[in-house]
C-alpha cells in the first residue's frame, strides 16, 4: 500500500515492535491514529500450527523503543502472554535489602556492617529455597520471598554472597576503610613478604 499522505507512519507500514512477552515481532499499522500516543496495529503469532492475528496498538516506552500492546477486549490477545515483566535479579535484591534494612526483627535496628547484612540475606535465600522458612528475616522479607520464582532464589543467594565479599573490603557502612590511628599514626605498615 502506498503512502497517500506525507507522514512516516501510515496504514500498511510494517515496524519491528517489542511485544509484552519480550519478543520482537513485525507489526503492521492497520489504521489512522486514534490518540496522540498510540497507533492501531496488528501482529501475527503462530499457535497450534496456525497463524493468528492479534490486534492492538503501537506506542513508545520510556527508552523510546516501539512496543506493541494487545487489546485485551479482542480475540486472540491471550496468544501473547505477559511474561516480559519477570523480576530481574538486581530488582529483587534491592527489594530484599530495603525490606531488611532495619533487620533482626528489632524496630530501629540498623545493620552495623553491610557485609553482615548481605551474608544474612544470602543465608535467608538458601534457607527459603530449602525449607520455605526464614523467621529472622521479618514479615516483609518473607512476603517478598513468597512472590519470587523458586528457581530465582539460588541465583539471588550467589548474588548476595558476591555482594558480601565486595562489602567486606570496606568494613564500615559508609564505605571508608577502617584504620586504627593509635596503632598506625602515620602510615599503615607494608604487607608481609610472600612466603616461598
Amino acid at each position: 500500500m502506498l503512502n497517500p499522505l506525507p507522514y512516516s507512519y501510515y496504514p500498511g507500514k510494517r515496524l519491528p515492535a517489542i511485544c509484552r512477552d519480550g519478543v520482537t515481532r513485525s507489526a503492521v499499522i492497520t489504521g489512522q491514529p486514534d490518540t496522540y500516543f498510540s497507533l492501531p496495529a496488528a501482529v501475527q503469532v503462530t499457535a497450534d500450527g496456525k497463524r493468528r492475528t492479534v490486534a492492538g496498538s503501537l506506542y513508545h516506552d520510556r527508552e523510546g523503543k516501539v512496543c506493541f500492546g494487545a487489546y485485551s477486549c479482542r480475540a486472540n490477545h491471550f496468544f501473547i502472554p505477559l511474561t516480559r515483566h519477570k523480576p530481574r535479579l538486581a530488582a529483587a535484591a534491592l527489594r530484599l535489602i530495603k525490606a531488611t534494612a532495619y533487620g533482626r526483627g528489632a524496630p530501629g535496628y540498623v545493620w552495623d556492617w553491610s557485609a553482615d547484612h548481605a551474608a544474612a540475606l544470602a543465608w535467608g535465600c538458601r534457607n527459603w529455597y530449602g525449607c520455605g522458612e526464614w523467621e529472622q528475616g521479618g514479615y516483609q522479607a518473607r512476603a517478598i520471598l513468597k512472590r519470587l520464582p523458586h528457581e530465582l532464589l539460588p541465583r539471588l543467594a550467589v548474588y548476595f554472597d558476591k555482594l558480601a565479599a565486595l562489602y567486606a573490603l570496606h568494613d564500615p557502612i559508609s564505605g571508608e576503610r577502617y584504620i586504627n590511628v593509635s596503632l598506625y599514626p602515620y602510615t599503615p605498615p607494608p604487607p608481609p613478604p610472600p612466603q616461598a
